[in-house]
């Protein structure tokens, strides 16, 4: 079978990049042919808000064919007529921003009418890790109604993104997959020599609680600091046992300084430990080898690549109860996952609890949970559920 997928590839950064490669390479062992096209510019510079959108000191020349310009017309007439020309047989969209959909909407309509004038049939499919932008509008809503109208199918990564598909494009053929976890990292730094080299308690002296990622507003960084002062509290009135340290390691999208005057207030500000950047693949394995757990105190969400990335490397998630996220961890086993109110100091106190409840468990030692974990939500498989959806090809409504 060949497979188009214009999208976004290495090395772009990110976990979009990061799936897609992985993507790519599982159908390819699977023994079908993939024709990948990178974007020559994915989002116009002004309006991209971290420090840059390439890995460092890399070039496009290092990845697949970079020839789509996401404001530029003719880029998306090329390569519409390169992939008609190399006969799809799937055309493949992953989708995560609204601001990208316009070329996405375009090569669904070209490349199903070029091809099928030709009577060669194609089925359009659409990735959609979210159902729209996390800080979608109402012009973003439109944006991607008319993406939705030229799908042949959607493929989801959670049961929360497919229902809320399905209330905007009644009819659309919605399949619910997973996300599968990340592999492609090097092999976890031992937690003794990690904490070393970060500056951190060595095991046995404190615990290490790890926010990994972007920090945007709806991941709720502000109400883990304020669960940090809980547990410092709670901590030295004797409720707690070892002391609990934070590594807060992403870059900002957005203003900071909310965020850094809050841990200047916190009580627990000398156990909080910021990196405030683009974290490259290579330092993963670092920090992820320090920590006892993973924490995702989300306001919403669809599904997390932290996720991914932390059950591949055997760490307990403790996650608020939003969107896709209960579909990955499993509490007790691999986890915990923590009530949202909406009230913020509910939240960080109920987020304390997770907290405490995945430390006392010592989850990272429940090898045989994380096992099962990585061969449920494993590429192969994923690759697997996906294309076997194919054969089941509705109408296009575009």
């Amino acid at each position: 079978m060949r497979i188009g997928i214009p999208s976004t590839f290495p090395p772009y950064r990110g976990g979009i990049a990061q799936f897609n490669q992985a993507l790519l390479r599982a159908l390819g062992e699977a023994g079908h042919e993939v024709l990948a096209i990178n974007w020559s510019r994915q989002y116009p510079r002004l309006f991209f808000p971290g420090e840059s959108q390439l890995e460092a000191g890399s070039e496009l020349s290092a990845g697949p064919p970079a020839l789509l310009d996401s404001i530029h017309p003719g880029s998306w007439r090329r390569v519409a007529q390169q992939l008609v020309a190399s006969r799809i047989d799937v055309l493949v969209l992953p989708f995560w921003h609204a601001a990208l959909s316009p070329a996405m909407t375009y090569l669904a309509r070209r490349v199903k009418r070029d091809l099928e004038a030709i009577g060669h049939r194609v089925q359009v499919v659409g990735l959609m890790h979210n159902a729209c932008s996390h800080d979608a509008s109402g012009w973003d809503t439109w944006l991607v109604s008319r993406l939705l109208g030229r799908l042949d199918r959607a493929w989801t990564l959670s049961a929360q993104v497919a229902m809320e598909l399905e209330l905007m494009q009644a009819g659309l053929a919605v399949d619910t997959l997973f996300h599968p976890l990340y592999d492609h990292f090097p092999d976890l730094i031992p937690q003794a020599e990690a904490r070393k080299l970060l500056h951190l308690p060595p095991v046995g002296e404190g615990h290490v609680v790890l926010y990994f990622g972007l920090i945007r507003p709806y991941k709720g960084l502000d109400v883990l600091i304020e669960a940090m002062s809980i547990l410092r509290k709670e901590q030295g009135t004797g409720k707690g046992h070892l002391p609990v340290h934070l590594v807060i390691a992403g870059e900002c999208y957005g203003d900071w300084e909310p965020y850094q005057s809050a841990i200047d207030a916190s009580v627990a500000a000398d156990e909080i430990q910021v990196h405030a950047r683009f974290i490259p693949d290579h330092e993963v394995a670092l920090f992820f080898g320090a920590a006892d757990c993973v924490a995702l105190p989300y306001r919403k969400a669809s599904q997390s690549g932290v996720t991914a990335i932390a059950l591949h490397y055997g760490i307990p998630v403790v996650a608020t109860d939003v969107g896709g996220l209960s579909e990955y961890v499993q509490p007790g086993e691999t986890g915990a996952l923590v009530p949202r109110s909406g009230d913020l100091h509910r939240d960080a106190e109920g987020f304390a609890q997770g907290i405490q409840s995945a430390l006392s468990r010592d989850l990272r030692e429940n090898h045989e949970a994380f096992a099962r974990a990585r061969a449920q939500f494993s590429w192969s498989t994923f690759a697997h559920s996906a294309l076997l959806t194919l054969s089941d090809e509705q109408p296009s409504q575009g």
